[in-house]
């Protein structure tokens, strides 16, 4: 009885540790509906959102960070806000494994990101 007890229990601990694993690494993988989030957006907005995919895309860490951090100071709307963490998200884990390998733009961009970091 102990052993199915056990058996149970630990058929529970691997079934949570998978569940929360999740099934890839796509956890800042920016929907088609976070990809829409500024449509209707203000000009300004859309141009600052689509500037910080642009440079996330080509992996201008800094620029798309000061594009994406800066719509996080301006009125966003409830899926804006997720669509900008996400993109944000996204863009701090490429930079860290970027500068944890040795890219040099990367381990730039992160100096000055935390250059500029309020003071706590």
């Amino acid at each position: 009885m102990a052993m199915k007890q056990l058996l149970s229990r630990l058929y529970l601990l691997l079934a949570a540790c998978v569940l929360f694993a999740g099934c890839g690494n796509n956890e800042y993988q920016l929907s088609e509906k976070d990809l829409a989030a500024f449509m209707d957006a203000p000009p300004e907005m859309k141009i600052e959102w689509e500037k910080g995919l642009k440079a996330n895309k080509a992996n201008d860490y800094l620029a798309a960070s000061t594009s994406f951090r800066a719509l996080l100071s301006q009125q966003v709307t409830p899926q804006q806000l997720v669509a900008v963490q996400t993109a944000l998200g996204g863009l701090n884990e490429r930079m860290n494994d970027a500068a944890a390998k040795g890219d040099t733009s990367a381990q730039k961009a992160l100096e000055t990101l935390k250059a500029g970091a309020p003071r706590r």
